[in-house]
């Protein structure tokens, strides 16, 4: 007992102490004493032969939640909306690969509230998403959301509309047009500022696609309404676009669960935001 109270710089008392402790434990003696010393029980050889390969496991898991730590390794996911898949996200993994090389990534296309619903299900750790000025908050306790920007909804128009060559409109001079929506959490904003215009919009196209949008406004199928991102990703011939304060501005947000962020997740966040910034700042240099 005094041997191994010198070796782990323990009293010898500290260390009787805790092996009564752990007879305690385990309900049977595990040194018997003999002459000036003790000896190992049977059961007490039983447990020094699990307790080297116990130390060894203890041992990997310090050093693999370490990596973990120090962005050596792990796992994140994300769930992104598809305009944002293009536009922000692959810039973010690109920097991220090159900071963190070992952490993988996945990511699902998914609109909001169904991105935010696979957060709280605990399917993926990071979600970017949207919302407008009218979007009910979020109830949910346990979720955190970080602003990234705020974006301007622009007005589509084919170019050889009558009034494409207007700088600004209300909407309420198309309130006799077709039109083309987005999402239904995009539709439901279009919806409720043409109501607040006074008209009900007659929406006979829905579609996620940002690129489809566009190519129904050029052919003369209906107008239509885009955020600045999907314009800044490509902006189709025959497309006007043209400003309505009415349309508003969307905010951009990531969300993630509450509580001590994974580091992984926390960097994927940071590269997110990056991104973003990296993107706007361009956008104001080509204007």
């Amino acid at each position: 007992m005094s041997a191994a109270a010198r070796a782990l710089s323990y009293t010898q008392p500290a260390v009787s102490h805790h092996i009564a402790r752990l007879e305690a434990e385990v309900g049977t003696p595990l040194v018997v004493r003999h002459g000036r010393g003790v000896r190992l029980t049977e059961a007490g050889r039983v447990l020094v032969g699990h307790a080297e390969a116990v130390l060894a496991r203890l041992d990997t898991a310090e050093e693999e939640v370490a990596a973990i730590a120090g962005l050596r390794a792990g796992r994140v996911s994300l769930a992104a909306f598809p305009t944002a898949t293009a536009g922000i996200v692959p810039q973010a993994l690109a920097t991220l690969r090159e900071r963190a090389p070992d952490v993988a990534v996945t990511l699902v296309e998914a609109e909001p509230p169904e991105s935010l619903d696979l957060l709280r299900e605990g399917e993926v750790d990071v979600t970017l998403a949207f919302s407008y000025d009218e979007t009910p908050p979020d109830a949910s306790t346990g979720i955190r959301e970080v602003t990234l920007c705020r974006e301007q909804v622009r007005l589509l128009l084919p170019g050889d509309h009558p009034l494409a060559a207007e700088h600004t409109l209300e909407l309420a001079a198309l309130r006799k047009e077709t039109w083309v929506a987005g999402c239904e959490r995009c539709r439901s904003h279009l919806v409720h500022v043409c109501r607040r215009a006074g008209f009900e919009p007659r929406i006979a196209y829905t579609t996620d696609d940002h690129l489809a949008v566009q190519r129904l406004v050029s052919l003369g199928m209906a107008v239509g309404v885009l955020p600045q991102l999907a314009l800044l990703l490509h902006q189709g011939e025959n497309v006007a676009v043209v400003d309505s304060p009415e349309l508003g501005w969307r905010r951009l947000f990531v969300a993630v669960a509450g509580g001590t962020i994974p580091p992984a997740a926390a960097a994927l966040v940071d590269e997110l935001t990056a991104a973003v910034g990296q993107l706007n700042s361009g956008n104001q240099a080509g204007s």
